[in-house]
């Protein structure tokens, strides 16, 4: 008689667990059609829809009390950042912030034209034609758009002679900007060339400084939304990166359409904070208080070509920041959207390893590697001697 109950109390409990467990699944899934705007989204979110509220501030963690720092006071306010007279809004910024002038000066300049975002391409004066337009019978599956710098010349051939190499579905092109330096060497002559003979510099008109590089990212997403507006993923990723482009493919044509639709794949940064100490990545406690979002880093990542007009809405309502990463994170945070991680994307490679190009096959993207080591990787990984 025991038995019989306990068998039927069993049988109750696995019937309710069951219950409990199709509720939340359906419940679940509702949600990730029906989030409505202005929902801050956790950070395991799976939701596909981007969406822009018109209050940021809960989406970018502007809730409780404001903090006094610049970014977070001017982002709990803003509404658009300016088209027009963009250099008054970095004066303003200047006079608001009562240490401006203690700043490094790298910072300074970057506040003072941060909300300057349009300028022309950069062509040279002797001729030249800008970079052509995805067609409508070429568009590529997975755009390469590699960061550079003018004088990163043995970095671009690099690429070029290796993973950037001519895939099917894919293309290749270098954000740059001036060739013509402040107190630097004059590229004009040089990128001239370059840019006549291969066809993939895309340059624009402004101080190609490490505080610059949200403009190419930005300048970018506008070429793509007239040029390019069909492609499907778009890996933005550093000159002195080395991509394992099969296996990248790979994974992308393999993940399924709702996560597709909203990639933003990279090695992720869940909770990273600002460095109080001077040096590249400093950030003054007067500027900005509080954690970053989460983000990929900026060594490469990929994101869906799709959002590009999006994450072009989300940047003109958020406060710029100095670092591309990062801010690439803020934007898609304001959009609801969440960064997806894969073990693949190694972004602070140690130099020892890339004496083994084994370590290489099971990966997607590794960063920092030298032009010299990009080749020698590329010759061992596809040789037929490789065993491992």
């Amino acid at each position: 008689m025991r038995c019989r109950k306990c068998q039927l109390c069993l049988s109750a409990l696995l019937t309710l667990l069951g219950l409990k467990v199709y509720i939340e699944w359906t419940s679940e899934s509702w949600f990730n059609k029906a989030e409505p705007r202005g929902t801050l989204l956790s950070p395991t979110s799976h939701n596909a829809v981007p969406t822009l509220p018109m209050n940021l501030s809960a989406r970018l963690g502007q809730i409780g009390p404001l903090s006094l720092a610049y970014w977070n006071q001017k982002q709990r306010n803003l509404g658009v950042l300016p088209s027009t007279n963009c250099q008054t809004w970095g004066t303003v910024a200047a006079s608001e912030i009562l240490d401006f002038l203690l700043y490094p000066q790298d910072f300074q300049r970057f506040l003072l034209s941060a909300a300057c975002r349009s300028f022309p391409l950069w062509l040279p004066t002797e001729g030249g034609s800008p970079v052509a337009s995805c067609s409508d019978k070429d568009v590529p599956y997975l755009l390469l758009a590699v960061k550079s710098e003018p004088g990163h010349f043995a970095a671009r051939q690099a690429v070029r002679e290796t993973w950037g190499s001519a895939v099917a579905g894919t293309r290749l092109l270098f954000l740059l900007g001036s060739p013509l330096g402040m107190g630097g060497p004059d590229l004009r002559s040089l990128v001239t060339w370059e840019s006549q003979h291969y066809g993939d510099l895309l340059l624009w008109d402004f101080l190609d400084v490490p505080y610059n590089r949200t403009l190419k990212d930005l300048l970018l997403l506008t070429w793509l939304s007239h040029h390019c507006p069909n492609v499907n993923f778009v890996l933005q990723v550093q000159d002195d990166a080395f991509v394992h482009i099969p296996a990248l493919l790979e994974h992308l044509q393999t993940l399924p359409p709702t996560w597709a639709h909203s990639l933003y794949l990279g090695e992720v940064f869940t909770q990273a904070k600002p460095l109080r100490k001077p040096g590249p990545f400093y950030v003054p406690r007067t500027f900005f208080e509080g954690d970053y979002p989460a983000y990929a880093s900026g060594g490469g990542y990929v994101i869906s070509g799709r959002l590009a007009p999006w994450l072009l809405q989300a940047a003109a309502r958020v406060v710029p920041f100095p670092f591309d990463d990062v801010y690439t994170g803020f934007c898609f945070r304001a959009l609801g959207l969440v960064p997806r991680a894969h073990p693949g994307f190694l972004t602070a490679w140690p130099a020892d390893r890339t004496r083994d190009p084994c370590t290489i096959r099971g990966l997607l993207l590794v960063h920092p590697v030298s032009p010299q080591d990009t080749i020698r990787l590329w010759k061992h990984l596809w040789g037929p001697e490789l065993q491992c």
